[in-house]
């Protein structure tokens, strides 16, 4: 049996398919004592006919699932901490399809939690590898990475040669890869909208932690290369869960362009079901 061990902070070692190309399994070792455990877990997909990128929320939302039975409702997964209390601050696990290669289809999901997972988690996680698709069949999930943002990241045009994620890199400037989903309706108070999409944005970054940007609205066809070969337009992507909760305004869809002063590492999702894809974002320069 192989092992994933973490050696210290700054290595990740990277696990393949087995000869076979199918996921091997994984006996996981917390790192050595003093050192931070890791935050992030990167997953490749198969599948005869892999997903849409347009149904990343359906995605995130099996994966989140899978990884909640394997870990008998782990707080880290579930979003609730010991007491059953709503976890705040977003310290839980994101569950973000990712398609890395720009061809329009899932090939990838980043499971990311700020707080890092313990054993237990990773135990969960290394179970993970068959999920029901969306519309019938199975994915298979091969764990292929283990460690942090700063180790598994990169620029966007660099994502297919790397074999690293754009989801995960550091840059000044980010563009919407899935639809941002208001969590709260605008209102117009003496005719001036107020609370509308773009300043959701705004707000939701300052309360994720990141620094002010400047948020610009971006169309699908505006998005950088490489992008999918039909740009994805943001009102075709699946946008309600098909269960669970989640604060949702209005049934709309927009993408967006975050300028920051300085480089920014992500991940990055914001507004309605985000914790399972939606309104994410990949570093583009």
């Amino acid at each position: 049996m192989n092992e994933v061990i973490m050696h210290d902070g700054s290595r990740t070692d990277r696990i393949g398919h087995g000869e076979n190309g199918t996921p091997q399994s994984w006996r996981v070792r917390l790192p050595a004592s003093g050192v931070a455990p890791p935050t992030t877990a990167r997953f490749a997909l198969s599948a005869a006919i892999l997903p849409r990128l347009e149904d990343a929320l359906a995605v995130g939302d099996r994966v989140r699932m899978a990884v909640l039975r394997y870990s008998d409702g782990h707080p880290v997964f579930v979003g609730r901490d010991s007491t059953g209390q709503v976890a705040r601050c977003h310290h839980h696990a994101w569950f973000l399809p990712a398609d890395d290669d720009a061809d329009g289809a899932i090939d990838h999901v980043v499971v990311h939690a700020r707080g890092g997972f313990d054993h237990a988690a990773l135990r969960a996680l290394a179970q993970l590898r068959l999920v029901w698709g969306h519309g019938g069949g199975t994915l298979g999930l091969t764990l292929v990475d283990l460690g942090s943002p700063c180790e598994l990241g990169c620029l966007r045009r660099d994502a297919r040669r790397s074999g690293l994620s754009a989801q995960l890199g550091a840059g000044r400037v980010w563009e919407s890869v899935t639809p941002f989903v208001p969590p709260r309706h605008s209102k117009v108070r003496g005719g001036v909208v107020r609370d509308a999409p773009i300043e959701q944005v705004a707000r939701l970054l300052v309360l994720h932690g990141f620094p002010p940007a400047r948020v610009e609205p971006l169309a699908a066809e505006e998005v950088t290369r490489p992008r999918p070969p039909s740009p994805i337009g943001w009102e075709r992507f699946r946008r309600v869960r098909s269960s669970g909760n989640g604060s949702r305004g209005a049934d709309a869809a927009f993408g967006f362009r975050l300028r920051f002063e300085r480089p920014v590492t992500g991940p990055i999702a914001l507004g309605y079901g985000a914790h399972q894809g939606l309104g994410q974002f990949v570093a583009v320069q």
